[in-house]
């Protein structure tokens, strides 16, 4: 027959029933049960407790709809609104056990862990109350007032404030509208550790409404949240922001002020003008591109014409700075033996249709000096300013046809294999 109880607070039926160690800060005390009845299940002795179920162990107080305690395996299974408090985490769930012996807690058919304001939710999870450590799997969320995490499994340490996640991994930061995936994650004292072919996305809406998407593919990541908040990106790196393609060893990314620093032979693509040399700084207006400026061994290429495919405008020097307005490139400067060769093109009308215009190659020019400006007007140069040491050299076109490879700069490098930037986002 059942025992019915309004309040059960029996110091003696803990010691006796639900006692398993002689420690006092393991002994298992039942506060209340709305009833209780003792079997035999599977031969073992149990003790079903249900209604309005509450009981501690040390700091920790369980409460749920119905409690089945296995006396042998000091096992006790939990069922419906699990609650388990361990001073500032709270442990949610549906059907669950407790183990008294190792302190563990597990919940299955979802679990739900509050810790103030950081939160996490999965199909399962298991919390080793001893360690402060939480294992969850299955559609892990979890989140805080400026990210999020998904992934499959995540171990979490709270004393450490550690956080491993692994498979499917995709962080957001709500702040950037940043994304990071990868396959491995991990996070402690405001540093974290990204592989797994980790790639970062950052998604705008630009003012003309068109999508303009942030992609940075590498081996791996560092990322740093402390006073001055970036991410490194390591190995192999390979960025698109727009039409701007890049390529090179490693990356770093200032998110708070959207710069990007480029090391390790880089390479960067606009349009069509290729640039490289030993370091890139690239600067971000609202997610535009403002200025590139490149350090050491500074090359510049473009395709003169497209309808000369062996021909290419040409700058070098020792430091560069290109400046764009409206995504456009606005002028380059360039300092320090600076060198460039262009291409020249002439208009002719036709006599019989003066609105029918043809261009035909004229030669090319090579100037150096120690700087160089080049302004532009609807892509095309519209002007080349030469200072201090001025050189300069014009050859014809009748010298120059046939032989555009002969007359490359030095530090001529064009690359064929621009890299194509993409990644498909997993839902």
């Amino acid at each position: 027959m059942p025992i019915k109880f309004k309040k059960i607070i029996f110091y003696f039926f803990s010691l006796a029933q639900l006692s398993f160690s002689q420690n006092e800060s393991n002994i298992v005390i039942l506060h209340h049960a709305d009833s209780l009845v003792g079997k035999v299940l599977n031969g073992e002795e149990v003790r079903e407790l249900i209604g309005n179920v509450q009981f501690s162990q040390g700091n920790v107080m369980v409460s749920c709809d119905k409690a089945v305690q296995f006396l042998k395996s000091n096992l006790v299974t939990l069922e419906g609104n699990i609650k388990i408090q361990d001073d500032t985490l709270t442990f949610f769930g549906t059907k669950g056990t407790y183990n008294s012996n190792d302190k563990t807690a597990e919940a299955y058919n979802g679990v739900y862990i509050e810790e103030g304001l950081r939160k996490l939710y999965a199909d399962y999870g298991k919390y080793y109350i001893s360690e402060k450590r939480v294992y969850f799997k299955g559609r892990v969320l979890m989140q805080d007032t400026s990210s999020s995490l998904f992934c499959d499994e995540l171990t979490y340490l709270r004393n450490e404030k550690h956080t491993i996640a692994r498979k499917n991994v995709v962080l957001s930061d709500l702040k950037s509208n940043i994304k990071t995936y990868s396959d491995f994650f991990e996070n402690k004292n405001k540093y974290s550790y990204i592989t797994g072919n980790p790639a970062v996305v950052q998604i705008d809406t630009a003012d003309d409404g068109n999508i303009d998407t942030l992609i940075i593919l590498s081996n791996e990541i560092q990322a740093y949240q402390d006073t001055i908040e970036r991410f490194e990106a390591l190995g192999s790196v390979k960025m698109r922001r727009g039409s701007v393609f890049a390529e090179c060893g490693e990356t770093i990314y200032f998110t708070d002020t959207d710069s990007i620093v480029m090391k390790k032979n880089p390479y960067v693509w606009y349009e069509d003008t290729q640039i490289s040399g030993d370091t890139i700084y690239v600067k971000l207006q609202e997610r535009k591109l403002k200025n590139i400026y490149v350090k050491g061994k500074s090359v510049a290429i473009s395709l003169s014409d497209s309808n000369y495919r062996n021909r290419f405008d040409q700058m070098q020097g020792e430091t560069m700075l290109i400046n764009f307005i409206n995504g456009e490139i606005n002028n380059i400067i360039v300092n320090t033996t600076a060198k460039s060769l262009y291409y020249l093109y002439e208009e002719n009308k036709s006599e019989k249709d003066t609105t029918q215009i043809t261009i035909s190659p004229n030669g090319l020019n090579i100037t150096t000096g120690d700087q160089i400006v080049i302004v532009f007007k609807e892509k095309k140069v519209e002007s080349i300013k030469v200072s201090g040491g001025v050189e300069g050299k014009y050859y014809p076109e009748n010298m120059v046809k046939g032989k555009e490879e002969s007359y490359n700069l030095d530090g001529f490098n064009w690359r064929n294999d621009k890299p194509e930037v993409t990644f498909n986002i997993k839902k």
